[in-house]
Order: C-alpha cells, then structure tokens, then sequence
C-alpha cells in the first residue's frame, strides 16, 4: 500500500513512552532539587518560626502554673530557644537561657523597652530576624590559625526573635520574648548538592533503561496486533495467534481474529451466493436457449406450450434481476416504506391464489388458514414481497407432499401471519444464521420453485425496516416455520 506523501507522520509509540517517562523523571528531579537546594533555607525559616510560635502558645497558656519554669527549661532544650518573660516594668519574671548568642539575655535595658514597645497591642505576634555579629562577644577569629579549623560564620547566622503580650498571673501585663539562631545552611546544601547528582545521574540512567524496556514489552503485541491487520487487509484471513500480556491487547488481538473469521466466512458465503445465482441465471438462460433453436430446427415445434416454457423462464430471470436490485437497494437503505393501513387478510389471500396457480400443474399446493379479516398498518408491496417470498422458500423446501400451509392468527394488537412447510427442517446450530447475509444452510443447493434465493436476506431487510417483531422455528424431520407480526389498525 502506497503512502500519501500528504499524510501526516505520526511518533512511534516507543518515543512517545520514552518522551512522557523522561518528562516525568525530569519533572521529579527537578523538584527535588527546588525543594533540596533553592527552597531549603525558605522552608528551614518557616519551621523554626513555627516551632518558636507554638513555643510561645504554649507558654502563655500556662502562665498561671506553678511548673512554668520547668516547662519554659524543656520548651528551650527541645526547640534551642531562651525564653524571657517580663513584667510590666520590663524586670524578669521568669527565664530560660539554652543558646549561644542569645540575643534577648544581651540586650540592654533600653532596647528591651523598645522592643516591648514595639509589639502589637492586638495579641498578635511581633517576629524579627538579626545579624549575630552586631551583639557577638567572641574574639574567635579562623584566619589567626592554620588548618582545618572551624570558619568565621557568626556574619551569616541569624537570630530569630519573637515577642508579644501576655496577662501575668496577678492579672497585669506583662511581655514574652523568645530567641532562636537561624543556621545557615551551606554545608548541609553541599552534601545535599552531591547526593542529589548522584541520584540524578542514577535516575536518568534507570529511567532510560525502563522507557526501552516498557517501550518495547507494549509496542511488541502493538506491532504484532497491526501486521495482523495489514494481513488482513491484504485478503490473508488466517491470523497466526500470539500471546499478549495485557488484557486490552489481547481483547483487540481476540476481536481482530473474530472479524478474520467472519471475513473469511463472509468471502466464501459471497462465492457461494455467486455460484448460485449464477446456476439461477445459467439454467433459464439454458433453457431458453435450447427452446429457441429447437423450434428454429424443428418444424412444427413452435407450438404454445414451447412458447409459454420460454415465457416462464424469461419471467423466472426478470424476478432474479428484480430482487438483486431490491437487495442491493434495501442493504444501502435507499428503498422507502410507505406504511398504511390496509386489507392484510384479503393481500395474504391473494398472493395464495396467484401462487397456487402457478405452482399446481408441478403438484403442489398452498393452504392458507385465515382465523379473521383484518387490517395491519405496513407497507403493503413490500409485505407482499415478504409473504411472496417465504411462500417460495416453503415450496423449494417442503416435503413429499408438496404441501405449504399459512396461518394467520390475532395477538393482542397484533396480527402474526406463519409459513409452515413439511420439509427436512434446520438444524438447530444453523437457525440463528439463516438470517445472516449470503448464509445457506448445508443442503445441497436447490433450485427455487419460485424466487430467486435470495428471499430470506430481502424478508429480513424489509421486516427490520419495518421494526416488527420476526423469527423462525424449526425442527429436524418436522419442517420449519417462517413467521412475522404486524400492527393491527384501530378499527
């Protein structure tokens, strides 16, 4: 099959696999080291400020007992804070001193009153941060000795401060100050720095090694599911069967080889309906051929009866001909129905008689068993085609005694008209395939008594058009019967 040149291009599934899995590895990686690297020292300062609050919350809320300096002493271990609570006149009601640098323990008298009054009256939170270097006593400096020593950092290390207003046990103000050293963070993001290029390196090499291998287990049944549609679109219907690891491939596998089977069904049952109406079409044609020049040899032959057997067979190809076009026209939906009420009883009837008259002189007979005269809402042409139809089929098929009988009997609302015909019957694994398009059952084919063979395929057609309810019942050695329900009118 030839390509458009037009015809868009479109990625394999294995770089498209490949393409989401290494996006999705890039975009893991990436966060990490956001939340590794550049978000760290933002996320460290927002625990520590959230650790130092609720060290605040939870001192003020027990102001009033007797065990709040033992509490304040666990509160500054467990969270490396001082904690400093004033009196109204700024003198120490209560302390505790667990850092290095505390900030608030060095402050002079005057800057604590300046920072008392600097927090909100509201009850909320004053919260600050501080170079240490400013308020540092050490005379530490790295640079006076040689080796591995430990650096000057005191320049980035920052104090945390957070003050606010609380009620003293006598029921006056009183102010709560607590202190906490920001770390930096250098040492702690370089060793983080290195981990995270190893597991990067890592990562990628993984996730390389895992997008072949999904790529290539998925794409595999993939590959295999559409050469088996090429195949099959080339007309090669035996679809070699292979095994798939994933439910929905082996569904779309099992689906594939189900249409193979029906195709290669379908090919043979057209071979078949072709053969057939080609005997159709080759034996009147024959027949009239042979007629033809016998009363052009023979004299005297051209008499009415050699004239009628041509006229028979000339009508027998006009009714083949006619009813291929039907089919045709009925399977692209191109033939209307014109449903109306109309005299069901009295077309059944007349159809019988039309039937018998042609059928009589080979011995057989059409027996129709009317309960009432009724009137069904349908396309009349087209139900007469119906009944023309199964009646022709009855007579190819019935028994030795050439006999076909039709009742008709009311249901409720509707009107159920039956073909019976006394022949070998269907086999009960064929019944629901005769409807099926080109499908005959195993007999050998036959020549129609009337019709063409092509009856069961447009009865179908026509009666799913008219959305009535259909069916057939038959069996073995007791004959079939073809049956149809109708709408009656309101009358």
């Amino acid at each position: 099959m030839r390509k458009n040149p037009k015809e868009k291009k479109h990625p394999r599934i294995r770089r498209r696999v490949f393409a989401y899995l290494a996006a999705f590895v890039a975009f893991v990686l990436a966060l990490l080291w956001l939340m590794q690297i550049v978000w760290l020292d933002d996320f460290y300062r927002w625990d520590k400020t959230r650790q130092i609050t609720q060290a605040a919350d939870a001192v003020e809320s027990n102001i009033g007992n007797a065990q709040l300096s033992a509490l304040m002493d666990r509160l500054a271990q467990q969270n490396d804070v001082c904690i400093l609570l004033l009196d109204s006149d700024k003198h120490v009601f209560l302390s505790s001193d667990d850092i290095h640098y505390c900030l608030i323990h060095r402050m002079s008298s005057r800057d604590l009153s300046f920072w008392c009054s600097m927090i909100p009256e509201n009850g909320d939170t004053l919260t600050e941060l501080f170079n240490i270097a400013p308020f540092g006593g050490d005379q530490y400096n790295s640079h006076q000795f040689r080796g591995n020593v430990p650096k000057m950092e005191d320049d980035k290390k920052q104090s945390l401060l957070c003050a606010r207003r609380v009620t003293l046990p006598d029921g006056t103000g009183g102010y709560l100050l607590l202190n906490s050293i920001i770390t930096p963070l250098d040492s702690t993001v370089a060793t983080l720095r290195m981990q995270l290029m190893l597991i990067t390196i890592i990562v990628l090499l993984g996730a390389t090694l895992l997008a072949m291998l999904i790529s290539r287990k998925v794409t595999r049944s993939i590959v295999e599911t559409s050469e088996a549609a090429h195949s099959l679109s080339r007309g090669q219907y035996e679809i070699p069967p292979h095994g798939c690891e994933y439910r929905e491939m082996a569904e779309l596998n099992g689906t594939l080889v189900y249409a193979a089977k029906e195709l290669s069904q379908v090919e043979n049952l057209q071979h078949e309906l072709i053969a057939n109406i080609s005997h159709d079409l080759r034996t009147p044609l024959t027949m009239i051929g042979g007629y033809v020049e016998m009363m052009r040899d023979i004299p005297g032959e051209a008499t009415p009866e050699n004239m009628q057997v041509i006229i028979d067979e000339t009508q027998r190809l006009t009714s083949l001909v006619n009813e291929l076009l039907d089919f045709s026209r009925l399977q692209t939906g191109a033939l209307a129905l014109n449903p109306a009420p109309y005299p069901f009883t009295a077309s059944v009837q007349a159809i019988t008689d039309r039937v018998s008259r042609m059928v009589q002189q080979n011995g057989y007979q059409v027996v129709f068993h009317p309960a009432a005269q009724v009137k069904a809402i349908a396309d009349e042409q087209r139900i007469a085609q119906v009944v023309y139809n199964l009646v022709g089929n009855a007579l190819t098929y019935t028994g030795e005694d050439k006999t076909v009988e039709i009742h008709q009997e009311v249901i409720g609302k509707m009107v159920r008209l039956t073909i019976h015909d006394s022949g070998k019957g269907i086999a009960p694994e064929e019944l629901p395939l005769i409807w099926n398009r080109y499908y005959r059952t195993q007999e050998t084919h036959k020549r129609a008594i009337i019709g063409s063979g092509l009856g069961l395929s447009i009865v179908r057609s026509i009666l799913e058009k008219h959305n009535v309810p259909f069916g057939v019942d038959s069996k073995e050695g007791e004959g079939t019967s073809f049956w149809f329900e109708l709408p009656l009118t309101e009358e």
